[in-house]
């Protein structure tokens, strides 16, 4: 009986264990790489795929259960398999080449349009042969790879290498690909068998959506909340930066405090603090060293789109967008307008599906929060009663976004003395144990001699 060959494992281990692990290099640091052997290529702007071919014929497979059975690759890879070899698996870049530089969208379009002769697949690695895993070394599969396809064929190609033992060498080709012939970047496959990632920052200008402040420096920015406009006017959430040139922790958290509004939405950060959201008004240059729309297990990356309607952020869906690598905010762009020309979603569309980008967005039904305790203390004074309160929520919204915190810790100490009469902190948690934690911390710090609890 023959065996079932289980595709999606092998792209997505192929996509985890060896494309999800290059390192990203700037193109300075290029001369600081070990001497030796190196294998270089230009970066393809296109989609990791597979191509399977054994004595039955050929496909090209991809994570997510995609294939392609027809069009001008598929009939040359047929012919392709060697009289000894029983059957193989290659990984390349499928991509849609054009007289300017290739871009990874116009894959999603020419599949989506069924359009497979317009795609061409660019060999780089071999995976399988005869269903063996093969060993690490690149040199020897790379040599493998150009003895079976060393024919030229329609639309199917070997991607072109260059050997170098040097850095200078490497740098010069990383400015010809590049500076001279405008390619994405260059792949370095070393004889350590690490395997660099060269690419020019991305720049993208974003609105800041929330920020968080710094615990011991309050009046500095820790990090922002960042978003691009829809075309529908909704915003597309993209990530989080923390990194920021010069001074502008301060000077962003000036103008921040005086734009603060109401937010149906919630989103933590990294230290679990809530970001605190603002009118979407203030623009930011953000370099990134790369955009990439799958994380590290080669799942999807989905982020929430809000809307800003009558000074309060409303959820309204996940979908599928992009992750920052390396994201440094450069400065803010007092020339810019928070505006569907400005902020534009197509600054990323390049790195998304471009019937996703322009879809309206439908607002899903989010489950309502459950109050798992309710605490109330209540203390005369000589200017009246204060009230402390300690509120414990379960959000039950964490299974539609996982940026969402399941466990929140809310509260409040009103005291009509005060010149600021009501407080209020708000902590998020992990999990039901620490949300505990939390509320019993502010009642050991909070609730003293002559507080008396109402409400338990």
């Amino acid at each position: 009986m023959k065996q079932e060959i289980n595709f999606e494992s092998i792209a997505k281990q192929y996509k985890c264990a060896v494309a999800a692990k290059y390192r990203p290099l700037k193109s300075e640091e290029i001369n600081s790489l070990t001497s030796g052997k190196s294998f270089v290529s230009k970066k393809i702007d296109g989609e990791l795929w597979m191509a399977h071919i054994d004595k039955a014929g050929a496909r090209l497979f991809a994570k997510g259960g995609r294939f392609i059975k027809e069009g001008k690759i598929i009939e040359s890879l047929k012919s392709c398999l060697p009289d000894n070899v029983r059957s193989l698996i290659v990984a390349g870049e499928l991509y849609v080449e054009k007289d300017s530089r290739e871009r990874v969208g116009d894959v999603a379009n020419a599949i989506s349009e069924k359009d497979f002769n317009n795609l061409y697949f660019a060999i780089f690695d071999l995976v399988k042969i005869e269903g063996k895993f093969l060993p690490l070394n690149y040199e020897k599969r790379l040599e493998e790879i150009q003895s079976i396809f060393k024919e030229t064929k329609n639309n199917l190609k070997v991607i072109e290498t260059k050997e170098f033992n040097d850095t200078n060498s490497i740098h010069d080709f990383y400015e010809k690909s590049v500076k001279k012939e405008n390619s994405e970047g260059i792949i370095i496959r070393t004889s350590s068998e690490i395997t660099y990632k060269v690419k020019p920052s991305i720049s993208i200008d974003a609105l800041i959506v929330g920020f968080t402040n710094k615990v011991n420096e309050s009046e500095k920015i820790r990090s922002v909340l960042l978003g691009l406009k829809r075309k529908d006017d909704t915003i597309q959430l993209i990530g989080a930066c923390g990194n920021f040139l010069g001074s502008l922790r301060e000077e962003l958290y000036k103008k921040l405090v005086n734009i603060e509004c109401d937010s149906k939405f919630r989103h933590s950060s990294s230290d679990g603090n809530l970001y605190r959201f603002v009118k979407p008004e203030i623009v930011l240059e953000i370099k990134s060293t790369e955009i990439q729309s799958e994380d590290s297990n080669a799942n999807s990356i989905r982020r929430m789109v809000l809307d800003f309607k009558n000074n309060i952020w409303q959820p309204l869906a996940l979908t599928e967008c992009v992750s920052l690598i390396h994201p440094v905010i450069i400065r803010e762009r007092q020339d810019k307008l928070a505006d569907k020309s400005d902020v534009r979603i197509s600054q990323i569309e390049s790195y998304l599906d471009l019937k996703k980008i322009e879809e309206k967005i439908k607002q899903i039904d989010l489950p309502k929060s459950k109050m798992i305790s309710r605490k109330v203390w209540t203390k005369e004074g000589k200017n009246g009663i204060s009230i402390r309160k300690i509120i414990t929520l379960k959000s039950c919204k964490s299974q539609f976004w996982e940026g969402w915190p399941e466990w929140i810790v809310f509260y409040s100490d009103y005291s009509s003395g005060r010149k600021s009469p009501l407080d209020r902190k708000l902590k998020t948690a992990l999990s039901k144990e620490e949300a505990k934690k939390i509320e019993t911390n502010l009642i050991e710090a909070n609730i003293k001699k002559g507080w008396v609890l109402q409400v338990s």
